[in-house]
């Protein structure tokens, strides 16, 4: 079983504004679209679209909470959500306006997790086996612990190596200090999260290689960095590298797409067990979602992932 973790999830109110948007005056929406939101959660809903099943942990709270719950469950996940009784669970929003390439965004705050909170969700986490996959996806709140995914692989570490789930981390930059000495099967930043991580600009394939290389040796077994457009670069657990060219076309609302990413490598890998052939369909999927509206479906992600190649393209181009 796959389970994923949103420590911080949301609901998010995508407005499309019917002119640009002008600040002091009224703005009005011509479309708008509430949806469940968090890494973990489009994780969950990608691959539920993929038909596999998996079961999304957070922390939920007030009316909000229970719109989440309501939508998340409506789009086939498993939910594992614990209430939590202070706060709500955050709405975010999203503002498109017409003729304007990207979007505004206003993100809100998230309840109030308690330690007893904490310790139900760990007490979950630590039943999980060999059998299972453990995804820690996206930030950390203020009103957690920023430590908290060091929790959770501690909770994990009382297991002998060999029962312990597979753990997938997808989070910013700062939290790679809390988990990199726990060797997490793969980490998947973007190239502005690598970028941070190593206080530097890495200008083309071959430097942001090197960088996988780095957190190779600090202890991750896995990295795939997601490149936009660019598609991504891969380093894996045996010194196999691959440079993946992304399919698709212009990108139509990159939001989910590097959720995807992990959605689809996970879909592949657990029937394949081929790291090679999880990272195709990892890019594929990411693809899929980038340029299409909301997380794609699996008809686009397996149209794409026909169009690829499936060598490896270093070539000349740059990032």
């Amino acid at each position: 079983m796959i389970y994923t973790v949103t420590t911080s999830p949301s609901l998010d109110l995508v407005m499309q504004l019917s002119s640009p948007l002008t600040q002091g005056q009224v703005n009005r929406v011509a479309h708008e679209e509430l949806r469940p939101g968090g890494k973990g959660i489009n994780i969950s809903i990608m691959l539920h679209n993929l038909g596999v099943t998996s079961t999304a942990f957070g922390f939920v709270a007030g009316f909000s909470g229970d719109e989440l719950m309501r939508l998340t469950a409506a789009l086939g996940v498993k939910t594992g959500f614990l209430r939590v009784r202070r706060g709500r669970t955050r709405i975010n929003v999203r503002l498109k306006s017409e003729g304007q390439s990207g979007q505004t965004s206003i993100n809100g705050l998230g309840p109030e997790v308690s330690s007893d909170d904490i310790a139900y969700l760990v007490r979950k986490i630590a039943k999980l086996t060999a059998d299972d996959y453990l995804v820690l996806a996206g930030m950390v709140p203020p009103s957690l612990p920023q430590d908290i995914y060091s929790t959770f692989f501690e909770c994990l570490s009382a297991q002998p190596p060999l029962n312990r789930p597979k753990v997938i981390v997808d989070a910013p930059a700062e939290q790679f200090k809390y988990v990199l000495k726990y060797g997490p099967f793969l980490l998947k930043p973007n190239l502005k999260e690598l970028e941070t991580y190593f206080a530097r600009e890495l200008p083309d394939a071959q430097t942001v290689l090197e960088a996988c290389t780095q957190l190779q040796h600090e202890g991750a077994r896995n990295i795939l960095v997601s490149l936009g457009k660019h598609g991504a670069i891969f380093l894996d657990e045996y010194q196999n590298s691959y440079r993946i060219a992304a399919p698709g076309g212009s990108m139509s609302d990159k939001t989910g797409a590097g959720d995807s990413m992990i959605a689809g490598f996970l879909a592949d890998y657990q029937v394949s067990h081929s790291l090679e052939s999880a990272v195709y369909m990892a890019v594929a999927a990411g693809s899929a979602t980038a340029t299409t509206a909301g997380i794609a479906d699996k008809t686009r992600v397996m149209e794409l992932r026909a169009q690829m190649k499936d060598h490896s393209d270093w070539g000349e181009s740059l990032i």
